[in-house]
């Protein structure tokens, strides 16, 4: 198996779990270990306000994961063919949302803990 193939799973399938834990979060209420240790969940000042803080950006980068990995398996497998240009969109694009999911949480976690 390629190693892109395989970082190309990883990346979707974070994607759809990190999705899952936002959704799962916002139903229940309760601070996922994903997001913050066990051990500091506790010390959060507003769960609620902390997880309504916390959801877009949890959500946008669950988006641009997945359907970034999945358009990359698509790429690697050689069922579509977007040309060489779009490889480093995606590698553009998957940082940038990093970037701005690692600022959310930090950003939401200075506040609230």
């Amino acid at each position: 198996m390629k190693t892109i193939l395989l970082m190309d799973i990883v990346i979707t399938f974070f994607g759809i779990y990190l999705g899952v834990n936002a959704v799962k979060m916002k139903s229940s209420g309760k601070i996922s270990s994903l997001v913050v240790p066990e051990e500091e969940i506790g010390r959060c000042r507003n769960v609620t306000a902390y997880i309504a803080e916390i959801f877009p950006f949890m959500i946008f980068f669950a988006i641009i994961a997945t359907v970034v990995g999945a358009i990359g398996i698509l790429y690697d497998v050689k069922l579509i063919h977007p040309g060489r240009l779009w490889s480093f969109m995606e590698l553009g694009l998957f940082l940038i949302a990093l970037a701005v999911f690692v600022y959310g949480m930090r950003h939401t976690k200075s506040k609230y803990f």
